[in-house]
């Protein structure tokens, strides 16, 4: 699975910039007020993630301004069961937002929304609330497939440190796995918006640019975050189904 994914997105790691000849958004950008991205770090292992899993998706089914993407991290493997979504570059991301934040070691559920460095302890009445209160990120992101492409154009005011560009391919929607061992046991575990991989696309010092990826394929979905560094606040994100 591992060399699978590296040949999903070896296009990603290549991509290449180049100034935007017109600086206007296009129009694929959905939704045109933005969108406010939750991200969910989970585990097949942690006996409160399915509960976690299935709140994100039902966030996400109501509302479609909510951009959501789940990782799964393997730190829970040592209880038996090996998680099938996990990847290292996943535990890497969430390492950063506990670097950059509040919380003093990685631990699942963890929802972050929009970047935030806050710490958020899971209960569906603290998690609901927070995305609630959270603002819509500002649309200086579009993302357009073309062909087999991606178009990526960003349009904003020059920065002193560069942004990041993420691009993350995800396979929409559900998907169950039963645990053989571990606490989840027996227990089919519902899975939203699993992201499959992510890289590092450009660094981004403002202005109008524009980045051109490659689609991912295998019936995948493509997000695009625009983050003020690892672990940092989310600036503004789209995607492309």
């Amino acid at each position: 699975m591992f060399n699978m994914l590296q040949l999903l997105f070896a296009a990603l790691l290549g991509a290449q910039t180049q100034a935007a000849a017109d600086p206007e958004p296009a129009a694929s950008v959905e939704p045109s007020e933005g969108v406010r991205v939750v991200e969910l770090f989970t585990s097949q292992g942690c006996p409160m993630c399915p509960s976690a899993n299935e709140l994100l998706e039902e966030m996400a089914m109501e509302d479609e301004g909510i951009l959501a993407l789940a990782y799964g991290v393997a730190y829970w493997d040592v209880y038996g069961w090996q998680d099938t979504f996990a990847m290292p570059e996943f535990g890497d991301r969430q390492q950063d937002y506990v670097d950059a934040g509040e919380a003093r070691r990685v631990y699942t559920p963890h929802f972050v929304i929009n970047g935030s460095a806050k710490k958020l302890r899971f209960s569906e009445e603290r998690v609901t609330a927070a995305i609630a209160q959270a603002d819509p990120l500002p649309v200086t992101v579009s993302a357009e497939q073309i062909e087999d492409r991606i178009e990526v154009r960003l349009l904003g005011d020059a920065r002193e440190t560069p942004a990041q560009v993420w691009a993350v391919a995800y396979h929409p929607g559900r998907e169950t796995v039963t645990p053989d061992e571990g606490p989840n046991a027996g227990r089919e575990v519902s899975h939203y918006n699993m992201v499959r991989a992510i890289e590092l696309a450009a660094d981004w010092p403002g202005g109008p640019m524009v980045v051109e990826l490659d689609m991912p394929g295998d019936d995948l979905a493509a997000a695009i975050l625009v983050q003020d560094g690892r672990g940092g606040r989310i600036l503004t994100a789209a995607r492309v189904d």
